[in-house]
Parts: structure tokens; sequence; C-alpha cells
């Protein structure tokens, strides 16, 4: 099952506008392996049927099964491990500084299947409970995809998710057994609202920030993408919070009005208030 040269620049295009994602000439078997499920569930043909489709009419069910099997949706519970470790050794200096207001809102903006927020809230919890007792604590997560989002709400994974990453001991403590499988306990669950946010069209009202998780999102986007979701950012974060971003990810080059801050085995980004004065 193929896409013909014509319909993978449509499907190509579609990607680029409604999300962000820029794919090059040789991603043509990624297109192929990615919507080869979605054909087979609606009796299709072949892909370039998909295309048509969405070329055609407003079909936005369709539209919402395409980005979702598009997206890189790879995640585990305390993934690469060093950003959460970093954002340990942050948090007590946040916390010293938002005395007053006694209120810390972490946005976890590409949350995928929920593993990213709700590590986060197992983080806090496992850590700061009697810190953070008496404050007014937001995990937002969001992700392009309603299905993906879905899965998060849920908070229900297998005994595979929640053994990948999850540190020994914790999911005893956070998870309850659910019929073979393993769901959140609602102590982690209120700190986690989740909403669908596509990153490259208009944001609805969010809150100023203390920490932003954009992780292993970047580069999937084009340079021009880049700057405009870290612009934005800036506008968000408090200039003494703090952006992480992946392992693979980096600045460099882009100009956008950040300071980089060496952390606990990976480094975090604050905006530069010499950029903006």
């Amino acid at each position: 099952m193929h896409v013909s040269p014509p319909q993978f620049a449509y499907l190509r295009d579609f990607l680029k506008r409604r999300t962000g994602v820029a794919l090059d000439d040789t991603k043509r078997y990624l297109v192929e392996a990615r919507l080869r499920p979605v054909a087979r569930s609606r009796g299709l043909d072949d892909i370039d049927a998909i295309a048509e489709i969405l070329r055609t009419t407003a079909d936005h069910r369709l539209e919402e099964e395409v980005i979702c099997a598009m997206m890189t949706h790879e995640t585990s519970f305390f993934r690469d491990r060093s950003p959460f470790e970093t954002l340990a050794k942050l948090i007590p200096e946040l916390v010293a500084r938002r005395g007053v207001m006694k209120q810390l809102v972490i946005w976890s903006a590409a949350c995928s299947t929920g593993q990213e927020p709700y590590s986060l809230a197992m983080l806090l919890r496992e850590r700061f409970a009697s810190l953070l007792a008496d404050w007014r604590v937001r995990i937002i997560a969001s992700d392009i995809s309603k299905i993906a989002l879905d899965r998060a709400r849920s908070g229900i994974y297998s005994d595979l998710e929640t053994t990948r990453g999850l540190p020994t001991g914790l999911r005893g403590r956070y998870f309850k057994s659910l019929q073979g499988r393993w769901s959140i306990v609602q102590d982690c669950r209120q700190l986690v609202e989740f909403r669908q946010i596509n990153l490259n069209d208009s944001w609805p009202p969010l809150p100023s920030c203390d920490v932003i998780f954009l992780r292993n999102v970047l580069l999937y986007f084009d340079v021009p993408t880049r700057r405009a979701v870290l612009s934005r950012m800036r506008g968000l974060l408090r200039r003494d919070g703090g952006l992480f971003l992946g392992g693979a990810e980096t600045m460099l080059g882009l100009e956008v009005g950040y300071e980089r801050i060496s952390g606990d085995g990976c480094s975090y980004y604050r905006p530069d208030a010499a950029a903006e004065a």
C-alpha cells in the first residue's frame, strides 16, 4: 500500500499546515507505514484515498486519525531521568520566590499519552508533598492529538508501560492494580489538567508558567516554526522559571531570547533579561 508522489506532497503540506511538522522527500516511507493502518481501518484500498478524502471533504475524524498516526508518541515515565532531577533542584528555589503567591504552574506542552505530566505529579508528591502542602499546584498537560489525550486522561497503563522508566517502588505507591493494568492514583490525577493545544495554531489563554517541558518536539519543526513556538513560550515563562527541551534539541542559532542554565545532567533555559531590554 503506497502513496503516489502528488498525494504524498499533499499529505506533507497538510501536516505542515496543521501541525508544523516538516517532512522532507525522504519520509515517504514513514507516511506509508503510519497511514497504512488508517487506510485499512477505513476499508480504503490505498493511502492515496486518504489524501483524496482530506482534499475533497470535511472529514474531521479522519483528519484527527491522520494527525495522531503521524505524530511520534514515543514516551515513558521519567523519560531520560536527568530533566526530572534538575527540576527537583529547581523546585525549592521557585518555592522560596513564590512564598506570597503559593502557586506553581508547570506546562507539559506535548504530553502524548500522559506519562510525562504524571511523572511530574509523582515527583512533586514524592519529594515536595510537605513543602507544597498548602499550595495551588497546576500541571497543564497538552497535546495536539485528542486520541492521545483521551488515553492520557484515562490514566491507565500496562505492565510494560509502568515498568519502563518508573523508579522502583513508585508503581506500588502511585498506581492501583486494575484488571491486569495499572491506574494512576487520584492524588496525582488531581494535579493534572489536560487540554488539546496545537502548538502551531492559536493557543487558548494560559497562565504564566514556572516550568515548561517542551521535550522532543522542536526537532520535528522547521526553523521558523521553532522560533515562533519558543518566542510565544518566552512570553508565558516567568523570568526565573525553566524551559526544558529534549536531549537532542538546542536553541543554537535560533536567537529567541533565552539564556542557558546548567542543571543536574541536563540544561534548561530562562528568558534572557538582556534580550528583553
